[in-house]
């Protein structure tokens, strides 16, 4: 174990209050510093939260801090998506190989508020509305809002996406950063599908609902009271459009008859909720290095913010808490050796989930309406049921493995060849011809993942 160090975690999201947990479960003397109101104190709604999803590389690092038992209570297992047309048909689409695997939905305020609450029994100090404002990296000192100056052993950033620590960061390293923020041009707003009279859930409880139109969508996930929260994804403009003084209402409404009919009768609210709501910002935050010399290290969406798509915002950065605890296990008190490998590992890391954000986007809005991407998912569910042991899908490799997603992206590039070749003049499942797929996966697939030193073992908590 570490020497005690006096240590300053920015900001007390998922990401923060999880690592103060971790710290101080290490002997640290740890601080964390928020510049909202304590969540715990609020009132809060559906308004800029997405619901969120946890899954394989999330709960490792909450198992091994020994909290699954707790957040197992506000946990809703999610087995799958269930798409909706516009004429109001619907196509189930598995995540898993069976139904024993599934992805977890939560509330996001949900969660922080447990994780506050172990932190602060454990002795994690926070101060609430309180902003970070200057970094004096010489003598290691942060100076607050109310010009509070706090002195630091080792400082983490986890201040979201508009970073003051990465702020700083930069300021401090000039040309040595790069750092860039790529809008998607499509943003978002949370709505609301309430419990039905009965209390319970008014469609399946157990899927990823979505209503996939293109360049746009509607998505639900379930909470733990029967309702389901909606998220709208739309260009940045439509935004703009529907909050026309003048007619932007009646367009809205219009917009919502055209695409998402089947989910008017169970949102009797939707248009006040559209309109009682801010819209929020959906983008992809690129940033090099993570950290500065021995003393300070960004994770999460202050490191790599990414669009939500992939469901592995959260994932990812519970992922940079797993990946610094095991380096400080393997050097201890090394921090100049800790962070500097912490960067090398979770750099890569960051901008392939990033990337795989992306793409899930175009997917969960273009291509799980197309026949022929059904056919091939159907074709690769079939494959990897039956050599389970040398075949995941990539998303079964990012959600159920932990194998790093960098090298998800790779396996990828040799999946679709393999299914490329596979499916060809097919139409059918009963045309697929398992002893060519095995034979092709024991040619290509398999000597990576041994040269790779990978298994697709599905992770277990």
């Amino acid at each position: 174990m570490d020497m005690p160090k006096k240590i300053v975690v920015a900001g007390s999201g998922l990401v923060g209050s999880l690592l103060a947990i971790a710290l101080k479960k290490r002997g640290h003397d740890v601080l964390m510093i928020e510049k909202r109101a304590d969540l715990r104190s609020l009132v809060m709604s559906a308004g800029k939260s997405i619901n969120l999803i946890l899954t394989a590389k999330g709960i490792r690092t909450i198992v091994k801090l020994g909290l699954w038992e707790k957040v197992q209570t506000i946990l809703s297992p999610v087995i799958g998506r269930m798409m909706h047309s516009k004429t109001g048909e619907q196509a189930f689409q598995p995540y898993g190989k069976n139904d024993t695997e599934c992805n977890f939905s939560v509330g996001r305020s949900d969660l922080n508020k447990l994780l506050l609450n172990v932190a602060e029994d454990i002795g994690v100090k926070i101060l609430f509305e309180s902003s970070l404002t200057k970094i004096d990296f010489e003598t290691k000192k942060v100076t607050l809002d109310n010009d509070e100056v706090i002195a630091y052993d080792l400082l983490f950033g986890t201040d979201g996406s508009g970073s003051m620590a990465r702020k700083e960061l930069i300021a401090k390293i000039g040309s040595e950063a790069s750092y860039k923020v790529e809008a998607l041009g499509t943003d978002y707003k949370e709505l609301l599908m309430p419990a039905n009279a009965k209390g319970d859930y008014p469609m399946d409880s157990k899927s990823l609902h979505i209503w996939p139109r293109g360049n746009h969508m509607l998505m639900a996930l379930p909470n733990l009271d029967g309702s389901f929260t909606m998220t709208l994804y739309m260009p940045v403009e439509w935004f703009k459009d529907f909050d026309n003084i003048d007619n932007g209402e009646a367009k809205f409404k219009k917009y919502f008859e055209d695409n998402y009919a089947d989910a008017i009768p169970l949102m009797p609210d939707y248009i006040n909720d559209y309109y009682s709501r801010k819209h929020g910002f959906l983008g992809i935050v690129r940033m090099k290095p993570w950290v500065y010399r021995d003393q300070l290290a960004l994770l999460g969406d202050s490191a790599h913010a990414m669009v939500p798509f992939f469901g592995q915002g959260m994932n990812s950065g519970f992922l940079d808490v797993y990946t610094l605890l095991a380096l400080m296990d393997q050097y201890p008190d090394n921090y100049s050796k800790i962070f500097s490998e912490y960067d090398r590992e979770q750099k890569k890391n960051g901008d392939a989930v990033a990337d795989l954000s992306l793409d899930n986007f175009v997917e969960m809005c273009e291509r799980v309406g197309d026949e022929k991407f059904l056919f091939r998912k159907k074709v690769e569910m079939k494959i990897e049921q039956n050599f389970p042991e040398k075949y995941r899908s990539r998303y079964g490799m990012v959600t159920y493995t932990l194998i790093p997603y960098y090298l998800t992206i790779e396996a990828g590039f040799i999946q679709d060849e393999i299914l490329n070749e596979i499916i060809q003049e097919k139409t059918s499942l009963d045309e697929i011809n398992l002893e060519q797929a095995e034979k092709l996966i024991d040619e290509k697939l398999v000597p990576w993942f041994i040269k790779n030193n990978i298994t697709v073992e599905r992770y277990l908590p």
